[in-house]
């Protein structure tokens, strides 16, 4: 039936306007413009997201960065291991969903590392993807403290899921 879904509802707006008597192919090529023009303006900002992460990722400031992030979040409960996926995770989804696949397999999925880091991707979101398309779609420039309030989000989210499973466990 899910596969039936988009076709029966394009067929229902294409019922919907003829009975309103609209031009449907009209408002169509308006909004596939507006569409375009959107993208246009986020594009630049998508970019340069994906090439930032790709080159950080790919050197070996990345092991740097993940080392001394450790080394200040385990006093406070948080393992070594999900220390990847807490500095993926405000960036991209897709790739902090492959690092937590990749824990999942290595630690199992009822494992402290699995539930934390599971607890953690369904709660927090991809802030700064989904902040800086909004901002560029909506042409906002100042912007700092959103940025601000969404890592400090992301932190007490990352401590909040390691010590519930611990309490639990």
């Amino acid at each position: 039936m899910s596969s039936y879904l988009p076709a029966l509802i394009v067929l229902i707006c294409i019922v919907v306007g003829l009975k309103a008597k609209i031009n449907i192919y009209e408002h169509f090529l308006e909004g596939a413009k507006a569409g375009i023009i959107a993208l246009w303006h986020i594009l630049p900002t998508i970019i340069g997201i994906f090439v930032a992460l790709a080159l950080v990722r790919n050197s070996l400031l990345w092991g740097y960065i993940i080392d001394k992030v450790g080394l200040l979040i385990n006093p406070l409960g948080v393992s070594k291991e999900l220390v990847p996926l807490a500095l993926m995770r405000p960036f991209s989804g897709s790739a902090s969903l492959a690092v937590l696949t990749k824990l999942l397999s290595e630690f199992g999925p009822d494992s402290f590392i699995g539930l934390s880091a599971s607890t953690f991707v369904a709660s927090t979101e991809t802030v700064f993807y989904v902040v800086m398309t909004y901002l560029a779609s909506a042409q906002i420039k100042k912007s700092r403290h959103i940025f601000i309030v969404a890592i400090l989000v992301q932190f007490v989210v990352i401590i909040s899921s390691c010590l519930i499973w611990r309490v639990i466990s």
